[in-house]
This record gives structure tokens, sequence and C-alpha cells, in this order.
């Protein structure tokens, strides 16, 4: 058996414990990119609520991906609570009928779809970023938990708890197992990872950074040339905490967000908030110093845009060598 062989992997198919974190801030997560790292052998997730105005384009996402790869894939669906319950409803009925193999769960409690899900035979990884909300998943039915720790892009959990203490917490937490986010691109991470008890790690900022996702050049660009110190973490003030690259717009939000008066951080965001079109986000128009582009400090260790096969060969080639040389009791860069 291989040493990168685990539970993760088993579940769902797949070659290498690697997994790409649905991502919704715009179109970032499309059949492109989740079957690049399907074909790569790991797993992609699409983002449902990307087509949340069009449930139809949802569908034409699924087929497109099914014609893109043989390989395992899922669906991401972030339940926020101003997408209508009607929408999840719909999409599930949708992946039951292209018998889509995975889901990755987030944002809240998924026990209002997990029965439909279950019975569509689908298999769900809940994606948390706190050890209880973890617990509660498992008990719900979820076949495996993701656990992300502060370091990530787009939504961190407010307790602001490092990936290196919340991912063994969660793997010590659970019985189902673990894959780890936050913070991760190469090798010694996916080693690390796995000394934690962690069965795969969920990467989303190294694949934005990938030649098929479809982000601005822009964006891709402003992730490799950044410092591990250029994001903010904002929107705490109002309960929805997100990691982003720093610009005037985090800045301005970082000035207003803790005063008494909210006023000028939700004139800040109603442009943002209230964006109907998907490709009019700054991910996609590459207006990256008048919206919110989501990162993770992880951006300050990528240094080059490469294929998705690129990046998880790479991870598994250096994985390799980092365990050959800790077998051998050597610093693994000797």
């Amino acid at each position: 058996m291989s040493f990168f062989t685990t539970r993760i992997t088993e579940l769902f198919g797949i070659k290498y414990p690697i997994m790409q974190g649905g991502m919704g801030a715009g179109l970032v997560s499309t059949a492109e990119l989740a079957a690049a790292v399907g074909n790569a052998g790991g797993i992609g997730f699409m983002s449902a609520i990307q087509w949340d105005k069009d449930i139809t384009k949802f569908e034409d996402e699924i087929k497109k991906v099914k014609d893109l790869t043989d390989k395992p894939y899922g669906v991401n669906m972030t339940l926020f609570t101003e997408v209508p319950k009607s929408f999840f409803v719909k999409a599930i009925e949708i992946m039951a009928k292209h018998q889509v193999p995975a889901v990755e769960s987030s944002a809240r409690k998924p026990d209002p779809w997990m029965k439909l899900m279950k019975e569509a035979g689908i298999k769900v990884i809940h994606k948390v970023a706190r050890v209880r909300d973890g617990i509660t998943a498992e008990r719900l039915g979820a076949d495996a938990i993701t656990v992300v720790g502060t370091e990530e892009g787009g939504h961190p959990g407010a307790e602001r708890v490092s990936t290196s203490v919340l991912g063994p917490l969660m793997v010590d937490s659970v019985k189902v197992p673990v894959s780890i986010g936050g913070g991760f691109c190469d090798g010694r991470g996916l080693v690390a990872a796995l000394a934690w008890g962690g069965e795969a790690i969920t990467m989303g900022t190294r694949f934005v950074c990938s030649k098929e996702c479809i982000v601005h050049p822009k964006v891709k660009e402003a992730i490799v040339k950044m410092e591990h110190t250029d994001t903010d973490f904002i929107l705490t003030s109002i309960g929805d905490p997100v990691r982003a690259l720093k610009n005037p717009v985090t800045q301005k939000i970082l000035k207003n967000e803790f005063r008494d008066n909210k006023t000028e951080l939700m004139q800040t965001l109603i442009p943002i908030k209230t964006q109907n079109d998907e490709n009019r986000m700054a991910v996609n128009t590459g207006e990256i110093e008048s919206g919110i582009v989501p990162a993770g400090q992880v951006g300050g260790r990528i240094h080059e845009i490469k294929t998705c096969q690129q990046i998880i060969d790479d991870i598994i080639a250096e994985a390799e060598v980092v365990l050959r040389k800790l077998s051998e009791r050597k610093y693994w860069k000797a």
C-alpha cells in the first residue's frame, strides 16, 4: 500500500490525498479546475452557489466536468443563509440525476440536506473552522470532515486558531477521516498534515494560481507577488470573517469595522454584497484594488503559476523526498 493511501483517498477513489476546496467568490471553482485536479490524481470541488441565479448553468457545469474527466470530482455547497433553501434542494436533485460522487458542504450545519444527499448516494465531507462544528457534522452523518485554520483565504473561523493547532484537535475529536486546510502548498505541508493524523490536505489559494483556474490573470499575479503578510482579516464585527488580499477596500473596512456606527462599513460593502453578476466580481474582472479578493497567507510561499498536474506532481515528489530524509534521520534539506 502506498504511503499516500488514506481513508480519504479510498472514500473518494482518488490517487493522492489532495483536495481542491470549493471557492465561490465569483467564478473560481469551475469544471475546468475540478477536472484538472481530478485528472492529476486529487479531487476538485466546483462551487454550486456560483450559479444560484440560474441553476441551469449549474447543471451545464456538471455536464462539462463529466466531459473533461472520468475521474472523481465534487460539488461544494456553501450553505449561506441568504441563498434560498429551494436552491440547495434543486441542486441536490440535479446532482442525484447526474450521479455526482461527492459534496463538500460548508458555512452552516448540513442537517436540512444531509438526508437528501445520502439518499442520492453522495459522499459528504463537511468543511468547518471549529472543532465543535466538526463533531456536530460527524453526528449528522458526514463521511469526512475538512477543518481549516485561520491561515486560509476566504472564510476562516472567527476564533482565529492556526492550522497546526486546529488540525490535530479535530483528528482527536472525531472518528471519521479529516482533511486539513489552511496554509498548504507543497510536499512538506502534506507530510506535516499526515503526521498530525490528517488524511488529506485541502488547498484553495495554491489552485487559484493554476493555469486551469479561470480567475483573472491579475489575481494570480498579485498572489504570486504577495508577501505572507499581505492579507487582511476583515468583517469579524458582522460575523462574516474573510481573509483577503490587502488593498484600499480591506483597509477601509478595517478602519470602520469596530466603530459603534457601522454606516461607513456597510456603505463600503454595498457595491460588493449586492453584485448580481458573478462575472463582475474582482477575481474575474481583475479589479483587485476596488474589490475583495480572497487569498490565504500561503500566497507568500507561492511563486509560480503551474498546471494542476505540475502542482500535484511536485507536491508528491517533494513529500517522498521529505519522507526519505526523515527516515534517514536527516534534516530534510540535507
